[in-house]
Parts: C-alpha cells; structure tokens; sequence
C-alpha cells in the first residue's frame, strides 16, 4: 500500500480516538458553563447582569408589564427605539401587543440591533386575537419587524433576536411573526413563531423576503402554523439554517425563490411540501444545500422536496415519512422522482478536474459546543480606562471568574493579551467592540492568544473590531475554540491537532494549520488592495456551512494533504475580478464544493494541481442562472485520498 495512503488513515484514525476521548472528558469535566449539547439543544435561560448597560423592558421607564393583558406595544417600541445598541432584554412574561414592533431607532437606522429573551419558551410577544390590522393574507404585516422602508444598501450589521416566542393571536390570518434582516453577520438564534389560531392561521412565520438580505444564520428555530413557515424571496442572497423546525404549515414548510439557503438539521412535521425551491423562470434559480433532514407526516398525493423548477439542489441523509417521493426534481423537460431515504443527491451532473468519486468529501460534522449562562456570581465586567485597556482586560482575564464580559461600548488594546487561567469565555454585550492603537496596530501580533489554561473550551462572542494590520486571535493551545458573532479578521494556528468551531462571523485573514475546522455562516471579504487572503487551508479539516464574500480575491486555497468540503457559497462579484484568479484552488489536497456566483465571474471558477498538472474549470462549465452561474457539486480528491475510498468501495 502507498506510504500516503497509509499516513492518511493514520491521521484519521488518531484523529476518531481523539475525538471520542475529548468527547468524554467535555460531557465529564465542563460543568455548568459549558456542557457539551448538539445544535438540537438551546442554551439555558438568559443571565441579567445589573450595572452593565443592558436594558430592562420591564424596568423604568419603559414599564412593560409582560402580564398577557396589558398592551405592552408602546413601551416595548419605546425602548427599542432610544436603544440602538444595547441590548435589550425581555423577562419572562407575555407581552400583549396591537401593533408592528419595529427594530427602528429614533432617527431611522435598522442596524446593531440586540434582542434578547430571557428564556425561549417563557418570554413571549404575543399579538392580540383578531386584530384588525393583520387580517389581510395578501397584505401581510409583520408582528417583530427588523426592516421597514426601501433598502438602499446591505448595511444591516449585527441584528439578532435570541431566546423567546413571537406567537400570533387567534385569527389574524395576515400576520408575519417576524420580518427579519442582517448583513454579513446576525441571527435569529434560541426562537419560536408560534401560530395560536387552531386552524393555525398567519401568513408566515419568518420572512426574509426584505431584498438585499443576508448573510446571516438561523440557529434552534421551531416555526409552528403559517401557511409558510420560512419565506426567502428576491435577487440572489444567502442565508444559513442550524437546527430548523417546521410543523402544522398549510402550504409549504420552506419557501424559497432564487436564493442561496444551506441547511443542516430539518425537521418537519406536515402534509404539505416540506422545502419548494421555486425560480421566476429560466435561468432565474437559487440554490438550496440540505444535510440531515427528518421530514415525516407528508401526504400520498405530494412529495417532500419540490425541486422541479430548474433550481440547484444538494441533499444528503434525508429520510421522509407518508410522501410520494422524497424528491421531485427537474433540470429540463422531465421530473424524475427519488424516494426515501435519500443517502445524497444532486440536481445537476457533478464536475471534477481529475478523476473522484462523484460524492462529497463528507467531513465528520461537530456541531458547536454550547455556552450556558453561569449564574451571576461567575461573571467579571471588564472597567474599560478611557485610553488604553489592555491591562484591565488581562486583568479580568486572570481573575479566576468564568466568564468576562464587555458592555456595549468601545475597549482600546496595545499589546497582545492571554487567554489563560479559570476563564471560559469572552461576552460582548449588544455593541460591544475592540479596537488597537499603538505598535499593536501596524503589526501582525493577535490581540488575543489561547494559551493553556483549565478549560478544554474557550468560547469568544459578540465584539466587533477595528485593528488595523493587527489578527484577532492566534490559536497557540490544543483547547477548542469557539468564535460566535463576532466582525473580525485576523486567525491563525500553532497548535496542531487543535479544534475551531465559528458561527455567524464577518472576518478575513483565516489560517487553518493541521486541525478541524467546522464553521457555520462564515462571511469573508478580503481584497486586493489589502494584500489579505480569505481562506487557507494547510493540512487541515474543514467544513463550512455557508459562505459569502465578495470582492476579487480568491475564496479558499487548500493545500498540503487539507480537505474543505463547502456546502453552500455565495460568492458575491461586486467588482471586476482579475483573469487568472481562482475562487478555490488545490494543490495536492481535495475539495468538495456547493456554491453559486453572482454578478462579475471568476475565472476560472476552480483550479487544482495534482502531482504537477494543473487543470481548470472555467465560468463557461458552471451551470447558468440569471446574473450568475451555480455549482450543485464539485468534487477533486486527491490521490491520496481517492486510494481511500477506492479501498473503502
């Protein structure tokens, strides 16, 4: 057998024991702050931290009751509209209102928005029953809308709604639950749109139909009743699901037309189509990526996924239940129906450069461990200075608390700080941000760096930052790391065997070295004039769930023995892109990839090298769609790598 065969299957081999034995000492040794859950699983209830700048809807002046009979629109309106920023906290309670909640500040702006439940299933918004301004199905009206007015721009940064219920009242057949928008970063994360009418009556239950929207990520949503539960409609845009739940629709679970929607983790109950994937005619397709689906309780005389409107379509391990087919797909003239269970399929012929196995890499997926909120005693404020606050920071950091937390404003660092000792994470509260000065600044130090400490987990969320040449964090320990909700560029690897997780995170500059890396909604944007790289990939493991950049350099190179399997890019050309330059390109190594271009192209689209030949797939061999081209799958193993699944096959 080939030494590199053999080499390959010891890596992975080390690398299935070290994750079963890092598994256990997780479930065994985190505790409260940090028990290992699956993305099936929400956090615990919310933690209220006093003198921190969080605002209390409940608490003066706002004085929302939260009691189910008092109508709470004018307080909850009011403090959102003088809060931009902050983040805005809902205790437990059920908050009647009559009107559209809109997440608009005094002076107009939709953006750097924080909601915040106290618990998802006991912090409830509820509309009123039979209110006269959400009769209308064919005029639908939002009741929590984060977008009202014409879009003019994709500047719609860090919006988030987190743990709590937006419910429609009895008969309200127009109703929206919630009309949500964000750009490069934001989520819907710990939420459920509850229809209480028993015909389960409302329009839909999330709406993401408001244009230029996305990227973002949906994270642990239950949607139950509407007639649509998910609606994503418009020019091409991207979104990406963790953890989806759909029951008791009466047309449709998901709705999309034209978009870019990756999905890991569905779940349906109903007798309606689970997922249509619509078009507005040739070439006008989106493209869906769908992995592990459950889609039970469909009716004889339809089928699970409606894919016969000439769209992309990459599934993978999806089981149905009662339906006619599991799919139903149509690239031309014909529908050709696949039943369940369905192992992995694709919509369009796959493409390769050299020789492989016509499926995905399929990289062993690792949800994110989550972080609980500890109880009160175990949270540190950091007491920014004014000038420089690298020393309180290191400080907190040293101060044997859990979690060290930063309010809603702007912290100055100089020199680069430890992550060490007792602390397990790092929060932003609404705003929060870092930026360097000093010679921090004008160097490529990390303002952060993991070193060894008591936690096999670090978790990072909630900062945006502004640090000029300087890396956000800098990976010198074999502890897992978590980057959650964060604008930031700048990370690289020294600890080989290390774990990376990233959700919903707006940031150039990633140097994955000899690790696993799995991400999810992760938006890049380098450019030529910055002299930065998107995405490299030495000798690594990684999977990524939704991408989106723009600009004109390229996207992801993979080399020395790395695997990237993609599923689900937007590539987003809004500028001309040099001839020559390769979105993802491999040298010796092997990729698997499920994206769509929009606008100016690059080309080529692809490019490998294996053992000195070097191949191209141009703009003109990815399949057309109006202003774009899409690509179902792409598949280039390397030879090591096809050695292996030829022994496996």
């Amino acid at each position: 057998m080939d030494a590199v065969v053999v080499r390959r299957r010891l890596i992975r081999w080390l690398r299935l024991i070290g994750l079963a034995l890092l598994s256990v000492f997780l479930v065994a040794g985190l505790g409260q702050c940090g028990a290992w859950q699956g993305v099936a699983q929400s956090a615990t209830d919310f933690v209220f931290l006093p003198n921190s700048g969080i605002v209390n809807v409940k608490a003066a002046p706002y004085g929302a009751k939260g009691d189910g009979q008092t109508d709470d629109t004018a307080a909850i309106q009011a403090a959102i509209a003088e809060n931009r920023t902050q983040l805005i906290y809902f205790p437990k309670g059920t908050y009647l209102v009559s009107d559209t909640i809109r997440v608009q500040a005094s002076n107009g702006q939709q953006k750097r928005f924080f909601l915040q439940g106290e618990s998802q299933s006991e912090t409830i918004i509820r509309l009123a029953d039979q209110n006269a301004n959400f009769q209308d199905s064919e005029a639908p009206r939002p009741i929590v809308s984060f977008w009202e007015g014409e879009v003019n721009d994709a500047t719609a940064f860090r919006n988030q709604i987190r743990g709590l219920t937006i419910e429609a009242g009895e008969n309200n057949p127009g109703a929206i639950a919630l009309r949500f928008r964000a750009n490069n970063y934001g989520s819907v994360e710990n939420v459920t749109l509850r229809s209480r009418d028993r015909q389960y009556q409302g329009r839909y239950g999330l709406d993401l139909s408001v244009g230029l929207n996305g990227p973002l990520l949906v994270k642990n949503l239950v949607v139950d009743g509407f007639e649509v539960g998910v609606h994503f409609a418009g020019a091409l845009h991207s979104a990406t699901f963790a953890n989806l739940q759909l029951q008791h629709q009466q047309q449709y679970g998901l709705y999309n037309r034209r978009q870019v929607l990756s999905i890991y983790g569905l779940k349906s109950q109903n007798r309606v189509p689970a997922i249509v994937n619509d078009s507005e005619g040739y070439p006008a397709h989106g493209l869906i990526t769908l992995v592990d689906a459950d889609l039970q309780a469909g009716a004889r005389d339809t089928v699970a996924i409606d894919n016969t409107h000439g769209g992309g379509l990459y599934a993978r391990n999806v089981r149905t239940e009662g339906y006619q087919a599991a799919i139903a797909n149509a690239t031309e003239a014909n529908v050709t129906e696949i039943t369940t269970p369905v192992a992995e399929f694709v919509s369009h012929p796959v493409r390769s450069l050299f020789a492989s196995p016509e499926r995905s890499l399929q990289l062993p997926i690792e949800p994110a461990p989550s972080l609980q909120w500890p109880p009160l005693a175990d949270w540190l404020q950091v007491e920014p200075s004014g000038e420089d606050d690298t020393a309180a920071i290191q400080a907190a950091i040293d101060a044997g608390k859990p979690i060290v937390y930063f309010a809603a404003q702007e912290y100055t660092v100089s020199a680069p700080i430890e992550i060490r000792g007792s602390v397990q994470a790092l929060v932003g509260l609404g705003a929060a941000s870092l930026k360097t000065s000093g010679a921090l600044r004008d160097s490529d130090q990390p303002v952060f760096r993991l070193v060894e400490g008591r936690s096999p987990t670090v978790w990072i969320e909630g900062l945006e930052t502004n640090l000029g040449k300087a890396f956000f964090i800098e990976q010198a320990s074999p502890r897992s790391l978590v980057l959650r909700h964060l604008g930031t560029g700048g990370y690289r690897n020294l600890a080989a065997g290390s774990r990376l997780f990233i959700e919903d995170v707006a940031g150039w500059r990633w140097y994955f070295r000899q690790q696993q890396v799995w991400a999810w909604q992760l938006n890049t944007e380098a450019s030529s004039e910055s002299g930065s790289i998107n995405i490299d990939n030495e000798g690594a493991d990684v999977w990524i769930l939704g991408l989106k950049t723009e600009r004109d350099v390229p996207v992801v190179t993979t080399h020395a023995g790395g695997r990237t399997e993609l599923l689900g890019g937007f590539l987003y050309g809004n500028r001309e892109i040099p001839a020559g330059t390769a979105a993802f390109s491999s040298e010796d190594a092997s990729q698997s990839l499920v994206f769509a271009g929009y606008n100016h192209a690059f080309e080529p689209y692809v490019s490998e090298i294996r053992q000195g030949d070097r191949r191209h797939l141009s703009a003109s061999a990815v399949y057309p769609i109006k202003y774009g081209r899409m690509m179902p799958l792409f598949v280039g193993y390397s030879a090591a790598d096809r050695a292996v699944e030829q022994e496996k096959s």
